[in-house]
């Protein structure tokens, strides 16, 4: 139909040209080719909205088979398959059995997709007819019919994801997370100190004594994996730590805390108000809120359940007891049960200036845990954690801080997480003396101070809790290439 239309214009067009070239001024020539202009002119016109419909017609084609081969890789039927392709062909302006229009959906039968699986050939018809180019041509091209044909079928693509994630290379144990040009971890006055894992200071400070980053001063014997700090390393030359991995300074990497997503606290109403433990021969402390602090003092033991503590609006304070301990409680990494303590300082007042602190002081034995378990407890392998939304203390502060002093034995298994103060240890003995195999803590403080400390062992809490320790930030990018079948058009 479109070459016949097509033949029709150019017969009408040479007609015209013969009409401009002849000068005999015949008017029948004139009158005898007027009709043929004319009926030219129509079909031109109705031509352009027959190929405009069949382009439609294809569009609406593709889609339809698209949405029916879909069905079929899905597990639905050819039925199902049919009604989809017909519902798309509809959507798209050809209502099967409306306004001349034949919709037709069925497995191909011919062509290279014939007997492919989950393949579908949908074809549109249409019967169309010219009006007054008909008409001024003795009613040719009154009636004719058009067609569109696409075929849907199964069709592999190639995907290629990558991924950034952001981690923490897991190596650090004691964590100074001061942002400022100042010290961050002093150790000094002790006699043997040593760590599986890395000593580490955020601060920028690049100086030497009480103006380095990291600062060690008057020891006998130190063995740590490695150091890191934004700023300098200051120790005596003539007696360096041992490292495992060389000491690294001046970085311009950064720590990665991996509690800082620890959620804000949420304590509850009050169980307990200044709460202080009646002195005598044993004491045993049940898991809740303590409002007003919680005080326990000359006892000759102090027993802790497991669970959650939250100290709200005050200090815990444990001074002057003979053993501290939590009987029930173990070192898991299990994530089966509770079997640890978590003492959170918070507040219930809504004034952040009223979360206390932590002193634990004048003992002869402590011996805490941080609960392992279960998976969703987000607390897990904290022993102590201090409410990030205290105010921000120093070096020097002298209240809100963590301070462990005057201790024969201890052994504290866990993070102590206090991000905006001083964690200060002073006059121990022995620290960890169990080693690897049943002492672990994690120190992160906006501050570190350790000073008069003998035989103490510190070790990393990740074999323990399954928790991720903090550390230098790794970035690791992983790329997968995979094979996704999706529907597509192939005819």
């Amino acid at each position: 139909m479109m070459q016949f239309a097509s033949r029709v214009v150019c017969s009408a067009r040479s007609a015209w040209d013969r009409l401009r070239r002849d000068e005999s001024g015949s008017i029948i020539t004139i009158l005898t080719t007027l009709p043929v202009l004319a009926g030219a002119v129509a079909i031109g016109v109705e031509t352009g909205e027959v190929y405009r419909v069949k382009r439609q017609m294809q569009v609406s084609a593709d889609a339809a088979a698209l949405s029916a081969s879909v069905d079929l890789m899905n597990g639905k039927s050819m039925t199902t398959a049919t009604a989809t392709g017909k519902y798309e062909a509809q959507r798209n302006g050809f209502a099967d059995g409306v306004n001349g229009v034949t919709v037709t959906v069925a497995a191909p039968t011919s062509g290279s997709y014939a007997g492919t699986t989950n393949a579908v050939q949908v074809t549109i018809q249409k019967s169309m007819g010219f009006s007054i180019g008909s008409a001024l041509l003795n009613g040719s091209l009154s009636n004719f019919t058009i067609r569109a044909s696409a075929v849907g079928a199964p069709g592999s693509n190639t995907v290629t994801t990558t991924t950034t994630a952001t981690g923490s290379s897991g190596e650090g144990c004691m964590i100074a997370l001061t942002p400022n040009n100042e010290q961050g971890v002093s150790l000094g006055s002790f006699n043997n100190f040593s760590s599986d894992c890395t000593v580490m200071s955020n601060g920028t400070a690049t100086g030497t004594g009480s103006n380095a980053s990291i600062g060690m001063t008057s020891y006998n014997h130190a063995t740590m994996y490695s150091v890191w700090t934004r700023g300098s390393f200051d120790y005596p030359k003539s007696s360096p730590p041992t490292l495992t991995v060389s000491a690294r300074t001046n970085q311009t990497g950064t720590i990665y805390d991996s509690y800082a997503n620890l959620p804000t606290p949420s304590p509850g109403t009050c169980n307990y108000t200044n709460y202080s433990a009646p002195a005598g021969s044993s004491v045993t402390l049940y898991p809740g809120t303590y409002c007003g602090g919680l005080l326990a003092a000359n006892n000759s033991n102090v027993y802790f359940t497991p669970g959650t503590y939250y100290i709200a609006n005050g200090d815990l304070v444990i001074r002057s007891d003979n053993n501290v301990s939590c009987p029930t409680c173990s070192v898991s990494s299990t994530a089966t049960s509770t079997t640890g303590t978590t003492f959170i300082l918070t507040q219930t007042t809504g004034n952040n200036s009223d979360i206390g602190g932590v002193s634990i002081s004048s003992m002869n034995n402590v011996t805490l845990n941080a609960p392992g378990g279960p998976a969703d407890n987000p607390y897990k392998g904290i022993l102590f954690y201090q409410d990030r939304r205290v105010p921000a203390g120093t070096m020097t502060s002298g209240s809100k801080i963590f301070t462990v002093a005057s201790l024969n034995n201890a052994t504290l298994s866990g993070a102590i997480y206090f991000p905006q103060n001083r964690i200060d240890i002073s006059s121990i003995n022995n620290f960890g003396s169990g080693g690897a195999n049943t002492s672990c803590t994690v120190w992160v403080g906006r501050y570190l101070k350790f000073s008069s400390f003998n035989n103490n062992y510190k070790g990393g809490c990740k074999t323990y809790y399954n928790t991720e320790v903090p550390g230098v930030t790794t970035t690791t990018t992983t790329t997968t290439t995979s094979t996704v079948t999706k529907g597509k058009v192939v005819q």
